[in-house]
């Protein structure tokens, strides 16, 4: 299996300042080159990127080859819970937040094999959220959590049917953050959105700009391949998402294959160049739909030896 190394155009900036002071004995040149390589690492370590993980395969992973491959975030099912008991889950988490992979527990809000409306009785539906939010602090209080994932907070596509769903939505979010932001400030909550832009209010009830005034990360599901789209899509839709976010970090949600009718892993380098593509457009982090049905790649703080060069091999299946 080949595994591309995701370097973006900071990253081949490094490169290109770390082979200019080969052999220099300019001592002010050195430091400013110093003080800016510095400043790129920092850049490029506090991206965000990694894999959507089912649940039931959890266990599966290796966790340290993982990480040597610069995935710095997983987005764990809470079915992990019911697969692998809570010991287990806690355990798994706190060995992996230890090896520098931080998880966060994902969450589906309104959509539990039927979809669930949060708006009852002409109102938003209290008791629904405080169900919801209660089980979201519950996850964030376990040792190790570093974030809350919300998927399926919106409509399937007929939120203009319900007078104020958008509200609806948008309100859940805001008492969740806020009440997830008392367990723990430090806490990442995050959504999973559509990646339809201005039509996202309308079908799915998902107001990109109040959603991203509660939110610390929002994650456009920017799935070219369901869209039948190619890569430029990636970094046009991104860049609205970081336009219209202010307030919230934007991690591009990428898929790993074809499309859901056809699930064949895409090439590792057509992944990186989607990847690429939505930091090239502002995105502070990419997230890979999803473990087990995608190849791997390196992604741009992967880490490298003493002579620069990265892992050479893709992570393992335990």
């Amino acid at each position: 299996m080949k595994v591309f190394h995701c370097q973006s155009p900071l990253s081949a900036l490094r490169s290109r300042i770390v082979a200019s002071l080969y052999g220099c004995r300019n001592i002010k040149l050195i430091c400013g080159a110093l003080v800016a390589l510095t400043t790129l690492c920092a850049f490029a370590e506090s991206k965000h990127c990694g894999y959507w993980l089912h649940g039931k395969t959890m266990k599966d992973v290796d966790v340290p080859s993982l990480v040597s491959f610069g995935t710095t975030d997983v987005i764990l099912h809470e079915y992990a819970f019911t697969a692998h008991g809570q010991k287990d889950v806690e355990e798994w988490i706190a060995q992996a937040d230890t090896a520098g992979l931080k998880v966060h527990i994902w969450m589906q809000v309104f959509y539990n094999g039927k979809w669930i409306n949060p708006v009852k009785d002409g109102a938003p539906d209290r008791k629904l959220f405080d169900e919801k939010i209660a089980r979201a602090q519950s996850y964030a209080r376990m040792r190790g959590v570093a974030g809350i994932h919300f998927d399926y907070v919106r409509y399937p596509g007929t939120a203009y049917k319900t007078p104020g769903g958008a509200e609806a939505v948008s309100e859940f979010v805001r008492l969740a953050a806020t009440r997830l932001h008392e367990v723990s400030p430090r806490l990442v909550v995050s959504a999973a959105l559509m990646p339809e832009t201005t039509a996202n209010l309308h079908y799915y009830g998902q107001d990109t700009t109040a959603l991203a005034r509660y939110l610390d990360v929002v994650i456009p599901m920017i799935y070219k391949g369901n869209y039948r789209k190619t890569t430029s899509w990636i970094e046009e839709t991104t860049k609205w998402f970081v336009k219209h976010s202010k307030g919230a970090k934007v991690w591009a949600g990428l898929q790993g294959y074809k499309s859901d009718e056809d699930t064949s892993k895409l090439p590792a380098s057509e992944i990186t160049a989607d990847v690429e593509a939505a930091l090239k457009a502002g995105a502070d982090g990419a997230v890979i739909f999803r473990w087990g049905v995608t190849n791997f790649v390196i992604f741009p703080s992967g880490r490298r030896d003493a002579h620069g060069r990265t892992a050479a091999s893709p992570p393992r299946r335990r």
